[in-house]
């Protein structure tokens, strides 16, 4: 399957996997590795200006996976259902996300996340009902306001049943329908969100404050359940998300993309 974004990292192969082979012994996970990423997420995942899949967390996987598991890995960037779709129904293998009960179906987590993310409620700063959206502090009181989402979010389609969420393809596409009037507000990562908001020229112009509504959002390092040894290298891909915490590599990352 030929898609439009995707980036090829092959790190040198650890040295157990040199010594397996060297013995003949093929590790199952030295085969390349597949992941996939939302294509329009800044600055967590989205397309450069070479349609290649940059961003956060593909510079983390690159870290964690290709330089110290040296595992060949192979990006690739797509519509978030879509991603997810593919991991669940193995033409995928890896995704960097939140472990919701969902995804724990058809994937194995790290237990350490590589990023947290904290939620806040963006709303245009002209909206009418301005007093009324700055008031809100409890998941009940978004009742009675347009909401909006973008497809294939884990945190709305387990935080907001029930409420009447309208959900687009893409998160700029949101923040679109609010600065236009259509929505009034979206509650989400702020690290997403503002990523975004950046390149839309909109951020003056859509407010924001922290509300405590739904859990932080930590996202770990999935891989599929059918993958070989799945257990075995989600074990390893933790110890090295530790090491990476512990030496500021992480920290330096996200870094590069916030400050």
């Amino acid at each position: 399957m030929n898609l439009p974004s995707r980036r090829r990292f092959c790190g040198g192969l650890s040295a157990a996997a040199v010594s397996s082979l060297a013995l003949g012994i093929r590790p199952a996970w030295a085969a390349e590795l597949k992941a996939v990423f939302f294509n329009a997420a800044p600055p967590l995942s989205f397309e450069g200006e070479a349609h290649e899949i940059v961003g956060i967390l593909p510079d983390i996987l690159t870290e964690i996976l290709g330089k110290r598991l040296g595992l060949p890995v192979n990006f690739q960037g797509l519509p978030w259902a879509r991603a997810q779709a593919m991991v669940q129904q193995g033409e995928a293998d890896a995704l960097c996300t939140v472990p919701t009960p969902a995804r724990l179906d058809y994937a194995v987590f790290t237990q350490k996340p590589v990023i947290v993310t904290k939620t806040e409620l963006f709303y245009w700063a002209d909206n009418p009902r301005r007093p009324e959206i700055e008031a809100i502090r409890t998941l009940d009181q978004l009742r009675g306001f347009r909401q909006g989402d973008y497809i294939g979010n884990g945190f709305a389609e387990a935080t907001f049943k029930g409420l009447p969420v309208e959900f687009t393809p893409t998160l700029d596409s949101v923040f679109r329908k609010i600065a236009a009037g259509h929505l009034d507000l979206y509650v989400g990562a702020d690290v997403i969100a503002k990523g975004v908001l950046k390149p839309l020229g909109l951020g003056d112009r859509i407010r924001s404050f922290p509300v405590d509504i739904g859990p932080a959002s930590p996202f770990c390092i999935g891989i599929r359940k059918s993958f070989p040894d799945a257990a075995a290298l989600i074990e390893r891909a933790d110890q090295a998300v530790a090491a990476a915490g512990t030496d500021g590599s992480l920290a330096s990352i996200i870094a590069r993309y916030i400050s």
